[in-house]
């Protein structure tokens, strides 16, 4: 019987459970639930911020339509709050959950000595991605709470200081730092011979031997 809520790392050494936000390990479940904690708080942030888009949306087009009384603060406050906020706390759950695009083609290729340095290679590339992202919203966050950043006196738009805004980058950017430095630990600290945060989706035939037998359209993860 097929198993498709399980993955294996690509040498078949061990078992690991796929949940709705991330990994769930026997080798280090504390950690595992820890990371999908982050990513399941990111979730729902990025998932409330888009079921509000879609009923402020919805709202502004009846007030239009039937009153001739449209909301002054829906566009703005969509796009300045709720796409931010979906964007940068979805980047987290999609990191996590390895929603995101791989291309594998040359990782499949090279010996596992190999793939360990480029999976440390690319979570170093993307840790300091997201360190630079978060040190510039940081700066625009604390530039906006020292100017008093916020709508002008007597418009449409809701009182909201504009610091709230600037502060979605550096909030979720950290969360994301915190994942990405836990599986760069696990890839530092694990034996050299073969990469420890590198998963397989499951596709799995019988067992035997007590040993699992991957299925045949097994594909790649992360």
């Amino acid at each position: 019987m097929k198993d498709t809520t399980t993955i294996v790392h690509p040498d078949r050494r061990g078992r690991a459970e796929r949940t709705p936000f991330g990994y769930l390990t026997a080798e280090h479940p504390t950690l595992d639930r820890v990371q999908n904690m982050i990513s399941a708080v990111s979730a729902v942030i990025a998932g409330v911020s888009i079921v509000a888009m879609v009923l402020i949306t919805l709202a502004d087009v009846v007030a239009r339509s039937l009153f001739e009384s449209p909301l002054g603060w829906s566009v703005s406050f969509i796009e300045m709050y709720l796409l931010t906020a979906a964007a940068f706390f979805g980047i987290v759950t999609a990191y996590r959950s390895g929603a995101h695009i791989a291309v594998v083609s040359l990782f499949n290729r090279t010996p596992p000595r190999g793939q360990k340095l480029l999976m440390i290679f690319a979570y170093l590339v993307v840790l300091v991605g997201l360190c630079a992202l978060g040190w510039a919203g940081l700066m625009a966050t604390v530039f906006a709470v020292e100017i008093s950043e916020g709508p002008v006196p007597g418009s449409s738009e809701l009182p909201i200081p504009g610091w709230l805004m600037w502060s979605i980058v550096p909030v979720s950017t950290g969360l994301g730092v915190i994942l990405v430095v836990i599986d760069l630990a696990r890839e530092l600290f694990s034996p050299w011979d073969r990469t420890a945060t590198d998963y397989d989706p499951g596709d799995f035939g019988a067992e035997e031997d007590g040993r699992v037998v991957l299925g045949a359209e097994s594909g790649a993860g992360r």
